[in-house]
């Protein structure tokens, strides 16, 4: 189990603004992943294939899942709730 600071690096979007999420999103480049925390927690990847997003998942340890693309109209909603959980800074703050 990981704990809730660990999972501030696993939401990849906190790196780009608004627009930036947006425009990769609409390009199907953003990946949802399912982390092992309590809560059922989400991250994401940014990644050009789901090949590439399991990869990084793996690669970081924590027991994430790549459940699949974000679809454009799923964005809002999801960076909303991703910054109450984690707050407004990430890890690229």
């Amino acid at each position: 189990m990981v704990n809730d600071a660990a999972a501030d690096t696993c939401d990849e979007l906190t790196c780009f603004s608004d627009a930036q999420a947006a425009l990769l999103t609409a390009r199907s480049l953003v990946y949802l992943t399912d982390l092992k925390l309590d809560g059922g927690r989400h991250g994401t990847i940014v990644a050009a294939s789901y090949a590439d997003a399991q990869s990084v998942a793996r690669a970081r340890g924590r027991g994430e899942r790549v459940i699949g693309r974000i679809a454009h109209g799923f964005l809002h909603g999801l960076r909303r709730r991703l910054r109450k959980v984690y707050g407004s800074e990430g890890a690229c703050a």
